[in-house]
């Protein structure tokens, strides 16, 4: 299993591996899906992930897409300067909500 996921206030929260790469793409999409739900309100930390390629990227925006048009949402939190720098370079910080912390995304949501 690459994530661990919780439930918090009745938000999922799911840490994220140390790296989202081609190589355990599907394993990455395996995990989350028993986690989707109609109406989710998930939050992915990505704290521990350290490398993020294109194709890590694109399921991650996969992700949302399929949450969002499911009724719910997926805000981001914990990211790496490094990781951040990726975000904003292709624009995906416009299209997530992005905390710095696991609690100021849970609060997000109240």
């Amino acid at each position: 299993m690459l994530v661990n996921a919780e439930s918090v206030e009745g938000i999922t929260v799911v840490e994220l591996p140390e790296r989202i790469v081609s190589l355990n793409n599907r394993a990455f999409d395996k995990d989350l899906a028993p986690l989707m739900k109609p109406n989710a309100k998930m939050i992915f930390d990505l704290t521990q992930v350290n490398r993020l390629d294109s194709t890590g990227l694109g399921s991650i925006v996969a992700w949302l897409k399929r949450v969002r048009n499911d009724g719910g949402d997926v805000k981001l939190c914990g990211l790496s300067q490094q990781i951040r720098t990726l975000f904003e370079m292709v624009r995906l910080h416009r299209v997530f909500d992005i905390f710095n912390t696991r609690q100021e995304a849970i609060d997000s949501y109240k």
